[in-house]
């Protein structure tokens, strides 16, 4: 009688986990393929070292009429290319002339023609207002991004990638 008794239980033991990793597949499959788990990313850590920066030459001065400023203007890019796997890590990097090193500069996330929203990454202005980073996404489709000064409310123009 104990024979058949301990078969049993092994055999619900054995249905139990499969079942068990079954549901949990679909939950898991059901969840990434409506984005639901894209907002949940982590923030990624603070790079370990600064970036390096080119110095700008500084103008000479000149007795003529003050010209307009024409100092480097906002810029990001997405380095190589635009487009990216799912998941995948890629860096941005930019200039925010107006932010002084130190400032902490916000990246942003529009899809379609909905409003700008914070992605989950800050980056730390370098002298110039250079910056460098690296995002990562899951959700697919075109996304752009651009970073932004929250203080000032300045910011970059954005870049369309396509991810997937």
């Amino acid at each position: 009688m104990r024979g058949p008794a301990l078969r049993a239980v092994g055999w619900m033991a054995l249905v139990g986990v499969a079942v068990g990793v079954a549901v949990g597949l679909l939950a898991s499959g059901a969840l990434t393929a409506t984005g639901v788990t894209s907002a949940d990313l982590p923030p990624l850590a603070a790079p370990t070292t600064e970036p390096s920066t080119t110095p700008t030459p500084t103008p000479e001065p000149t007795t003529d009429a003050p010209e307009p400023d024409r100092g480097p203007k906002p810029a990001l890019a997405r380095v190589p290319g635009d487009r990216a796997a799912p998941g995948e890590r890629f860096p941005i990097e930019g200039i925010l002339p107006s932010a002084k090193p130190g400032t902490v500069l916000q990246v942003q996330v529009k899809d379609g023609d909905g409003p700008w929203d914070d992605f989950p990454v800050t980056v730390a202005a370098t002298a110039g207002g250079r910056f460098k980073t690296q995002i990562y996404t899951s959700r697919t489709g075109e996304r752009r991004f651009r970073v932004i000064d929250k203080v000032s409310g300045k910011t970059t123009p954005d870049i369309t990638v396509v991810i997937g």
